[in-house]
């Protein structure tokens, strides 16, 4: 059984439970379990194979036996990684870090996320960040997006915890050029 049918089997299974306990006066009783096809009778009878989730370190996802998974948290890219690609991929560019949103608006909000790495170049700039997962809907990204917006600033962001590999990144930054 592939891994397909695991996820479509599991689909039907806790939608078959949810309108059962759904029916007035109570769960349906059990009904006996459908004979197995041949096929499945043969596999049954074979010694059990036991699925190894998925080992890979450069796979996003680990897969599980029954075929849900787990986030894979080993890449956890630091802003080192993306300077490195910056520098050699925009060499041209001239690169700050760590800017401050309040350098584009003065009355913007001090907590506003500052601009991981700010590119600029003919007078042209251009923000990059490197933000966490779980920060790119706060109020301190979204700020600071609006202000970058009002000044005209293109963006855009990584999470450093996913896979972001270089030919990635420099196209997703090259996106905003």
């Amino acid at each position: 059984m592939g891994l397909l049918d695991k996820i479509m089997n599991s689909i039907f299974n806790e939608t078959k439970k949810v309108v059962d306990n759904a029916i007035p006066g109570g769960k349906k009783p059990e009904s006996a379990p459908a004979q197995p096809k041949p096929a499945q009778q043969a596999q049954q009878t074979a010694a059990p194979v036991q699925a190894a989730p998925a080992a890979d370190p450069d796979a996003e996802r680990i897969y599980d036996e029954d075929g849900s998974y787990v986030f894979n948290d080993t890449f956890n890219r630091d802003t080192a990684y993306f300077r490195n690609i910056l520098f050699k991929n925009f060499g041209d560019y001239g690169i700050e870090e760590n800017v401050s949103v309040s350098r584009f608006d003065p009355s913007a909000h001090p907590k506003c996320t500052p601009v991981t790495f700010l590119l600029t170049k003919d007078g042209r700039k251009y923000a990059f960040y490197v933000i966490a997962l779980n920060k790119t809907n706060g109020m301190p990204y979204r700020g600071a997006k609006k202000v970058l917006d009002a000044a005209g600033i293109r963006h855009i962001h990584c999470i450093p915890c996913y896979k972001n590999e270089e030919s990635y990144v420099v196209n997703r930054i090259k996106s905003i050029l």
